[in-house]
């Protein structure tokens, strides 16, 4: 290590890269798998399920090497194997190239997910973390804004160009956390207790007893995989419905693919606005808020959706899918924190994995299923079925609000008790 950074200015700067670096990828990753590589709605949603069955298959090992080893070695590991599988994708315009990076760029994300969130809280403390996540939230919105339209620019030139641009970042992120990323709020376990069998499984046992037992988590996991089963299909055909089903304004020399960049860069500007909203007005320290806000975010996600799917005018389709993915980005780090809120520390990144691992199992369950309905039928029937099965979030809530009051209650009682 050549030199430490302070956890706090490097976590926001990490965020801030890989959001930007991120948003050149994301944008046009689809666009290049179907006009370059001409992918079918079904091999894209193939190729997602690639992606999410390596999540599946990964995120508990790895987090369990982040819980026993080394937060610091998972995350930087991560960002440069997703650098990498993005890397991949970009030198042969093939099918098998794509699944190939899919796998690579998977493997790095279970690395990264919890290890990241898990880091930065060792290093800080839970209750700085809270805001310290927000704000690495909004700093990624904003560099994120950068980067879309950046790759909006650089794909007037080549398509895959902001993919590859993109790619070159999260490898050289990487190499740079080698020497600046500090890890003091962390304890390994000695190489000998490292060695035994019981020791490696210890944080996955520990994560799956805490999960049984505790009724928040339980509902966490399963709202992750209805996440999954229905917006893995959404991320994979919402390119293809765009500029297939969506008639596209046609203004000078703009190329179809740049509607996406632009799209995609008002939706970054309404989630940084919207973040920033819920940072000065909630209290989201307090997990009966998250809830309640979820609950809010979700039902305006599902309105969004269904405008989305099922109207072939332009600016109701814009209308219906900034509202959905904006409402969507501002719900994710709120969905993080009440992780955070309900995770044991020495565990932390485990069950942060566990719930990655939901969602993708979810992802590999009703992806395929999206992507068949959006071949042999339509890609708004696809879409609509997917945002049907997105509605069983809101009882889900209700349900984890209640059963809160009621351990909230419970407490005061044995509160009173004791007195």
């Amino acid at each position: 290590m050549l030199r430490s950074v302070a956890p706090i200015p490097l976590y926001l700067t990490m965020r801030g890269v890989t959001a930007f670096a991120f948003a050149l990828v994301i944008t046009y990753e689809l666009a290049y798998h179907t006009v370059v590589v001409g992918l079918t709605p079904f091999q894209l949603v193939l190729a997602g399920v690639v992606l999410e069955s390596m999540t599946f298959l990964f995120e508990l090992p790895t987090g369990i090497v982040a819980d026993l080893y080394s937060r610091r070695f998972s995350v930087i590991l991560g960002i440069m194997l997703t650098g990498c599988g993005f890397l991949i994708e970009t030198l042969v315009p093939v099918f098998g190239a794509v699944i190939i990076a899919q796998i690579v760029w998977g493997l790095g994300f279970t690395f990264y997910s919890g290890a990241e969130t898990a880091w930065i809280t060792d290093e800080i403390g839970i209750e700085r973390a809270q805001t310290v996540i927000m704000q690495a939230t909004q700093v990624g919105q904003v560099l994120a804004i950068v980067g879309t339209f950046l790759g909006a620019a650089l794909s007037q030139i080549s398509i895959p160009l902001p993919v590859m641009l993109g790619a070159i970042l999260y490898i050289l992120l990487g190499g740079s956390l080698c020497l600046t990323m500090p890890e003091s709020g962390f304890q390994a376990l000695a190489h000998t207790q490292q060695q035994t069998a019981k020791q490696l499984i210890q944080p996955l046992l520990d994560s799956a007893r805490i999960i049984r037992v505790h009724p928040v988590l339980w509902m966490i996991l399963l709202l992750g995989l209805i996440i999954g089963l229905c917006l893995g299909g959404f991320d994979r055909l919402y390119t293809p419905h765009l500029l297939h089903d969506i008639s596209l304004p046609q203004i000078g020399q703009i190329a179809p693919v740049v509607w996406l960049g632009l799209i995609n860069g008002a939706v970054t500007i309404g989630s940084l606005i919207g973040t920033e909203i819920v940072r000065r007005t909630y209290r989201t320290t307090d997990q009966e808020v998250i809830i309640k806000l979820l609950m809010v975010l979700y039902s305006g996600m599902i309105v969004g959706s269904f405008i989305f799917a099922l109207t072939g005018l332009f600016v109701l389709a814009v209308v219906g899918f900034c509202l959905t993915q904006t409402l969507r980005n501002i719900s994710r780090p709120l969905l993080l924190l009440w992780v955070n809120h309900n995770a044991p520390p020495q565990i932390r990144a485990t069950v942060i994995s566990t719930y990655w691992q939901a969602n993708a199992f979810g992802q590999i369950i009703g992806s395929p299923l999206l992507g068949w309905i959006g071949t042999v039928a339509s890609l708004p029937l696809a879409l609509s079925v997917g945002t049907g099965i997105y509605t069983a979030t809101l009882p889900l809530l209700l349900f984890a609000r209640t059963r809160w009051n009621r351990a909230q209650q419970s407490t005061l009682l044995r509160s009173d008790s004791e007195a």
